[in-house]
């Protein structure tokens, strides 16, 4: 049996990924409402925590898992370890006896609750009384109206608070000054633009490693002594290569070496994948992450759909799609100080027609967009059932990088 999952991340008020909302199901069409929920979340869950391995999703973190009334009365959280998951309850279940007795037995044994798209009711207040986290989804319960609720629940009860459906940068400053302190949402993605920004002298050396990297006959000698003037991409280049993902027998301890054993197409896919990661110092890890799994997608998919651009590249326009996020600056902007190519310049600012349409794909596989109109359009096509396991592929690569 196939098991998809797509994650979903949770960060703290310093951007840094506190968790992962996990979401399961055990195939595309489980999104359909004919699909009994109780039956295909035990399943998926069963699969997941015992065959996928957890660590390859959660890389640490801890995983908010939705449960509904049933599963929470059957007491399945009890199945999984508390140190990796967080009960998350459905905003339609009810402060039935069954219920509250089953949250007391789970905070009793040492699991962390939350409760999902709160909209406060004094009956919930058993309910409360037993969690970690609120969420509050504040696209639909916008935060100036939340205030004195929030201010009620922080003086009377120990618990984060978390906003969900944080699409922009002034949501999350003003979440944060009313008191929450783990956020959801797209916000890490959209450049936090409010003055036009300049590209600094070190990122415009960075942009000129990409450059000797895009060369037709790339000079390996000028290459490596660029790499080797570059601690951060020194260290990083031994790190990677010597990194579980590569499963080498002796490890590889000189830059020429790594070079070497990567070949042409890796390096250059390396340098790119490095360069973001340093452009990207100070934004949240996740953004730099999403990057890269999405660039490696984007690779895997290049090489089963037919579209005007090689695997390589393809990779590339993958990783640098998120790059307008990084430098907080427009697209149009940064593409002058790189010399793709442009096909390559136009992908990346949304010209092209089938790597739109591959973005798409991709994209909305990341955040569980399962019904999406794409996966009825491929329905039974190979690509559709290929792509957990390219998404699980990506994940490892990205780890394996960012460890």
């Amino acid at each position: 049996m196939d098991i998809f999952v797509a994650r979903q991340p949770i960060f703290t008020a310093e951007k840094k990924v506190f968790g992962y909302e996990l979401l399961f199901r055990n195939s595309l069409k489980n999104i359909f409402p004919e699909i009994d929920g109780n039956t295909a979340t035990s399943n998926v869950l069963s699969n997941t925590f015992f065959s996928f391995g957890l660590n390859e999703i959660l890389a640490g973190k801890p995983g908010l898992v939705n449960f509904t009334r049933d599963l929470i009365i059957e007491k399945t959280p009890l199945l999984f370890p508390k140190e990796h998951i967080i009960i998350e309850v459905l905003e339609n279940i009810e402060p039935e006896p069954e219920v509250i007795e089953a949250l007391r037995e789970f905070k009793q044994q040492g699991f962390k609750i939350a409760l999902d798209d709160f909209v406060y009711d004094s009956k919930f207040d058993p309910m409360i009384s037993f969690s970690s986290i609120i969420k509050f989804d504040i696209l639909a319960t916008p935060l100036e109206t939340i205030a004195p609720i929030i201010s009620d629940i922080q003086s009377n009860h120990k618990i984060s608070l978390l906003a969900e459906k944080v699409e922009t940068h002034q949501q999350f400053e003003q979440a944060q000054k009313m008191g929450f302190v783990l956020f959801q949402g797209y916000f890490f993605a959209k450049p936090e633009i409010f003055t036009k920004k300049d590209i600094s002298p070190g990122q415009i050396t960075k942009m000129k490693l990409i450059n000797e990297a895009g060369q037709k006959d790339m000079n390996l000698a000028i290459i490596e002594g660029l790499i080797k003037k570059d601690l951060s991409v020194s260290f990083k280049l031994l790190k990677f290569i010597n990194s579980a993902y590569f499963k080498r027998p002796t490890s590889i301890n000189t830059i020429k070496d790594a070079m070497v054993f990567l070949g042409i197409d890796e390096l250059k896919k390396f340098i790119h994948v490095v360069v973001i990661s340093d452009l990207g110092e100070n934004k949240p890890n996740e953004l730099i992450r999403s990057s890269m799994i999405r660039a490696r997608m984007c690779e895997q998919c290049g090489g089963m759909l037919k579209t005007n651009f090689s695997t390589e590249e393809l990779f590339t326009i993958g990783l640098f799609s998120a790059m307008d996020a990084i430098l907080d600056k427009p697209m149009a902007d940064i593409l002058i100080h790189v010399t793709f190519s442009d096909r390559i310049k136009g992908a990346l600012l949304g010209r092209d027609k089938q790597y739109r349409l591959l973005h798409s794909l991709i994209t909305s596989f990341e955040k569980g967009q399962w019904d999406h109109r794409l996966y009825k359009l491929m329905e039974g096509k190979k690509i559709i059932n290929k792509l957990p396991d390219f998404y699980r592929d990506a994940v490892q690569m990205a780890d394996s990088f960012l460890k």
